[in-house]
């Protein structure tokens, strides 16, 4: 994975000037330049094409994109810097930038050095400045965005394997819910069992970090549900690949983690460690007993 030093990155911004000052083929290019502010041109092409800032026309021609030109209009440097540190978060998407969630020190401390360095030197490692502050707000919705499609992620690979496993215990095809309306309360709509059509509804959530993950219920999610006597949920334990673990867990067990309003007070979000229920995880491994007690709720 590339790490966006200062040296790459004026390296990269010098080859750009060239290659649009002097139109030529790539494999010229690395013939005739073969290092650039003491970087090798090859490694150089290699960033600037990944970066999208450079491309080859349909002649074999190095041209710029059109990221490749708004990032060489940039005059100063230091700004030209902050422009290509976007392009690169966003193109590369660095496990890094998560932390860009939790502020500017997190970043600058767990970054890689050489982009440590490129923020140093792109003069956003200090200060408050509306611009300063506008490039971090970026960088924070950027992993937002991000760590909200992860958690997506993580949550259709619960509802999948809460379809398979309804679909197994029912012998009926359960209704994946949430792909139509996220307002119902539940994410998979099933039966309560076999020889009994009633329809029971389940919420999904779902967690890589075993019994040190927690989901997240909301207050409308919880109202929403209030009249489904039937209601479940379904956790799953993801933590290790290819064998995921279930909990089947009633709307009243679930309930007694729940807040209450209080004087004035209106809850609206609750987050339940996965861990609260570690011994159903443990009862439902095989389709076990717990399966029965999910029946006859």
């Amino acid at each position: 994975m590339i790490a966006l030093s200062p040296g790459i990155a004026y390296g990269c911004f010098n080859l750009l000037r060239l290659a649009d000052e002097h139109p030529m083929p790539f494999q010229q290019l690395r013939s005739e330049l073969p290092r650039q502010g003491g970087m090798e041109v090859g490694r150089l092409l290699e960033v600037a094409q990944e970066l999208h800032w450079l491309r080859a026309n349909d002649c074999g021609i190095a041209v710029l994109t059109p990221a490749g030109a708004r990032l060489l209009g940039i005059d100063l440097d230091y700004l030209k810097l902050r422009q290509a540190l976007l392009d690169y978060v966003e193109t590369i998407r660095p496990p890094w930038i998560k932390n860009a969630i939790d502020g500017r020190l997190k970043v600058l401390s767990f970054s890689p050095t050489e982009v440590a360095q490129s923020l140093i030197e792109a003069e956003l490692a200090r200060g408050y400045e509306n611009d300063v502050v506008h490039f971090w707000d970026r960088l924070a919705a950027i992993a937002r965005g991000l760590r909200n499609a992860e958690l997506g992620e993580i949550g259709r690979e619960g509802e999948r394997l809460t379809l398979a496993f309804e679909r197994e215990r029912t012998g009926r095809e359960p209704k994946w819910r949430s792909v139509e309306s996220n307002s119902d309360g539940y994410d998979v709509l099933s039966v309560a069992s076999a020889s009994d059509l009633q329809q029971l509804p389940i919420e999904v959530k779902a967690s890589r970090m075993g019994m040190r993950g927690t989901f997240h219920l909301t207050r409308n999610e919880w109202d929403a549900t209030e009249l489904m006597p039937l209601h479940q949920f379904h956790l799953w334990d993801l933590s290790k690949n290819g064998s995921p673990t279930l909990a089947v867990v009633s709307r009243p067990e679930v309930g007694e983690h729940v807040s209450l309003d209080v004087g004035e007070g209106q809850w609206g979000e609750v987050v339940i460690p996965f861990a609260t229920f570690a011994p159903l995880f443990e009862r439902t491994v095989g389709h076990g007993a717990r399966l029965g007690c999910a029946d006859s709720h």
